[in-house]
């Protein structure tokens, strides 16, 4: 009976062809996921800087956070022979006027230390001399390499934005790996200056006294290290081992992220998710075009079991032979995909695909797992089949859509637009910020489910409506189109519900991801007031205060206001370790008066006339430590031993070109720390264009229209990732409704041998079938746009935006390719399924 069952697949190629296909793509993208998942998660340590030192004590990247006394504390220690004290800060170099820039470093400039730090990886001479007096660099062999720089030339090193000459006296090599940083080597003191910094230092390396134990020489620089900690916090901690590689600052230990939110595990459960729905939606059609052999079995005896026993098989033998095509091109994709997240960020350039057997075990593992859950769920069709039906010639189409369907995403709708109510007219707090962040994910979830659900009526709906206009029509193919698609409406659900997920997800996050790059620019055209903004060109580059001072001393009449970042530790005055670890969070120290660069409505003293120990404070912040004018806050410094407590004088609305709080300046506490670089510079007047031309690539300048657009790029920039996560969707989504628009025409070849014997010509069945796809497709485009719309409309008016920013929020760009290639594939593969199915013809 099995053997028999098995016989009637070869009568359905299509279905087995459709299936495999399904399975194929599936399996191919979970395989090159996994591939680089488990390159991730076994990725060696990345070890360059440190790699001469057996510990570092670091701040995860705070410049100058480690003051002198900690430094000598740790260099006194019986266990340590030296405690090698490290700067590095961002240096970009210029050779004959070329900007050198070296294949593979993860950032594009190389980074500048004091020469007394060489011996941490270790760097040693191999031309010419170390540095002795300012003025002087040496360069590592790699970069010298590629600048083609020798011992006795010139170079241009631009750091801060400050452009400053230099001769090469020294060219460094080292016997550990280097690849991924170039290093320039100054004298100490040299380096301090361009740094910026003041007596703190970035990183401390400890040499151990030989034979030391591990253990033990941890355990005393804990017990040096403990006053620099708040309770409950590690601010200034230890990285041994696999830890150092974090700690050079330019450079992960590994490819992704250990803790929390996890990327590339998002991708694979997404990815897994989708394909579930997929494979079910293709074998759940495959089991629909063979119900007829299906009674016949169960007509001469075939039992329960046996047709369970059978389905489940054919997707066993199904997900082998899909794995047997798909890991070798999921190991020729996973290269192309490491490269597309080390674009993003995700993983760094030091990552590295490993190939292993365990990643295709898993890809075989949950390639079955997914087929037989497809088969389950198909075995439940399959099992209603009445062994009756085998007797009649009844249409299996023609049915009405359950209505539960219709009215489960009406409900979703209404739920959605009771949402978009609320937000718009402002009748309800959610809590900002974050309650109106999980509205609005609610919210555009409901949305994009429920025009999933409504999609196949929406088509129906349009059917009807055409369908007196195409009575009138010369051609009859017009009318069999429209009539088909309104009487077989079922046999496109499948395709339709499938294809308004994928269209309507990628148009609705697009959108909101415009909305708030959108926000973020009228937020920065509503509170900026300088005429110029200058801001660093290069990753973790900073602009010095020497560049503040050429600027304003360039023109009288300009002024120039600097704004720091500072990471600290702010608690209210009466907190007690045991409520929890202390919040870490930033200050902003401003050098000038912001309020003459900033539009911000401040509620008691004025940011420019903040006292020695007053403080002012985000309403987010103040609503967090439950805080107000008069309020007492205690700060720890970077570095520091103790808190010092300051005022709050003042409150501000949330913005994003200040942090969470405002201080007039650094403490007594915190003298090791540097009163700049900094991360903005404010120009009102004119612009000194010299001393932006001489920083040269280093500094971005922008008058105040074009930083307006700058927000909205950098807006986009960090969150580029999900728009092209839904895209991945969409286009699992895409091949599926394809597949089932394909599917649906194979059960068709009686009924278009009618259409010939009538009288029918090839081109007028293709003509019609061709007319299907576009009545099935084009009203699956207009809903999900009709979405996007109502979804763009929604965030314009919850922000009072006209409609040319509401149009600016509808992605034509992102919706016409998708919708044209979906259009376009429906229509390709049916005319080959039609052209196949109609070639044995006379």
């Amino acid at each position: 009976m099995v053997w028999m069952a098995w016989r009637t697949l070869r009568w359905h190629p299509g279905s087995v062809m459709g299936v495999l296909t399904t399975l194929v793509i599936a399996a191919t993208v979970i395989s090159a996921l996994w591939f680089v998942v488990d390159s991730t998660e076994r990725q060696p340590p990345v070890i360059e800087r440190y790699a001469g030192a057996a510990m570092v004590i670091t701040t995860g990247g705070i410049p100058g956070a480690i003051p002198p006394g900690l430094v000598t504390a740790v260099g006194a220690l019986p266990e340590v022979t030296a405690a090698v004290p490290e700067l590095s800060f961002v240096a970009p170099l210029s050779v004959r006027g070329n900007v050198v820039r070296v294949a593979g470093d993860q950032y594009p400039s190389p980074w500048g230390h004091g020469w007394g730090s060489a011996r941490l990886t270790p760097f040693r001479i191999q031309q010419g001399r170390p540095p002795r007096v300012a003025g002087e660099v040496v360069v590592d062999a790699r970069l010298a390499e590629a600048a083609r720089v020798t011992v006795g030339e010139r170079v241009d090193v631009r750091v801060s934005g400050v452009s400053r000459s230099h001769e090469v006296v020294g060219v460094a090599a080292t016997s550990a790996r280097w690849r991924h940083q170039s290093a320039l080597f100054f004298t100490d003191g040299h380096a301090a200056k361009l740094a910026g910094r003041r007596s703190g230092v970035d990183t401390l390396g400890v040499l151990p006294q030989p034979g030391t134990d591990p253990q033990e020489l941890r355990q005393a620089v804990a017990r040096v290290l403990q006053p620099y900690n708040p309770p409950g916090a590690q601010v200034i901690r230890i990285a041994t081992g696999a830890d150092r590689g974090a700690a050079e600052g330019n450079l992960s230990s590994g490819g992704g992220p250990r803790e929390g939110f996890n990327t590339l595990w998002f991708l694979v459960y997404t990815a897994g998710l989708i394909a579930v729905g997929m494979v079910a939606a293709a074998m759940g059609l495959s089991i629909r075009r063979r119900s007829t052999e299906i009674a016949v079995l169960r007509a001469v005896g075939a039992r329960r079991g046996q047709i369970r026993r059978m389905l489940l098989a054919e997707g066993l033998l199904f997900s082998l032979v899909a794995v047997m095509v798909a890991v070798p091109l999921g190991r020729w994709i996973a290269p192309l995909v490491a490269d597309r997240l080390r674009d993003f960020g995700v993983v760094n350039v030091s990552f590295e695909v490993f190939f292993r057997p365990l990643p295709a075990l898993w890809t075989l593992l949950f390639t079955v797992a997914v087929a037989l859950l497809a088969s389950l769920l198909a075995v439940r069709r399959a099992l209603r089949i009445r062994p009756g039906d085998a007797l009649g010639e009844a249409p299996a189409e023609g049915g009405t859509l359950g209505r539960g369907r219709l009215l489960t995403g009406l409900a979703l709708l209404a739920v959605a637009f009771v949402l978009a109510l609320l937000q718009v007219a402002d009748l309800v707090d959610f809590g900002q910020p974050l309650g109106s962040l999980i509205v609005e994910f609610a919210r555009v979830c409901l949305v994009v489910a429920a025009v999933g659900l409504v999609a196949p009526w929406f088509v129906l709906a349009v059917g009807r409506l055409l369908r007196p206009w195409a009575a009138r029509a010369r051609r009859a193919g017009g009318f069999l189109s429209v009539a088909n698609v309104v009487f077989n409406h079922r046999r496109f659900a499948g395709a339709v519900g499938s294809l308004t997920l994928g269209v309507t997800l990628v148009g609705v996050i697009v959108s909101t991801q415009s909305f708030y790059d959108w926000r973020q620019a009228d937020l920065a055209a509503a509170e900026v007031s300088a005429d110029h903004v200058l801001t660093p060109a290069v990753g973790n580059n900073v602009l010095a205060e020497e560049l503040r001072r050429r600027l304003q001393n360039g023109h009288g009449t300009a002024e120039v206001v600097g704004v720091q970042m500072l990471p600290i530790t702010a608690t209210a005055d009466d907190w007690t370790p045991a409520e929890g670890p202390p919040p870490r969070t930033y200050g902003s120290l401003v050098t000038g008066n912001l309020m003459r660069m900033l539009n911000l409505p401040v509620r008691g003293r004025p940011l420019n006339a903040l006292g020695e120990r007053e403080v002012a404070l985000s309403d987010s912040m103040a609503a967090r430590d439950k805080a107000r004018i008069g309020s007492r806050l205690r700060i720890r410094f970077p570095g520091a031993t103790r808190d010092e407590v300051y005022t709050v004088a003042a409150l501000y609305p949330d913005s994003s070109e200040l942090a969470a709080l405002v201080l007039p300046s650094l403490g007594p506490s915190a003298t090791h720390l540097s009163a700049g670089p900094y991360v903005a510079l404010y120009v009102r007047g004119p612009l000194d264009r010299e001393a932006v031309s001489e920083a040269g690539a280093t500094v971005a300048s922008y008058d105040k229209q074009g930083y307006v657009l700058r927000k909205a790029a950098e807006s986009a920039e960090r969150n580029r990732l999900l728009p092209y996560i839904s895209v991945l969707i969409a286009l699992f989504c895409l091949v599926a409704a394809v597949n089932s628009l394909c599917l649906a025409l194979l059960d068709r070849r009686r009924e278009w041998a009618a259409m010939r014997q009538i009288g029918m010509r090839r081109g007028q069945v293709m003509w019609m079938v061709c007319g299907e796809n576009v009545l099935t497709v084009l009203p699956v485009l207009v809903l999900a746009l009709a979405a996007v719309v109502a979804v763009a409309s929604v965030s314009a008016m919850t922000e009072g935006a006209g409609p040319a920013a509401m149009v600016s929020f509808i992605p034509f760009g992102w919706l016409t390719p998708l919708g044209g290639g979906a259009l376009l594939g429906a229509l390709v593969g049916s005319l080959l399924v039609v052209r196949t199915a109609m070639k044995n013809e006379r």
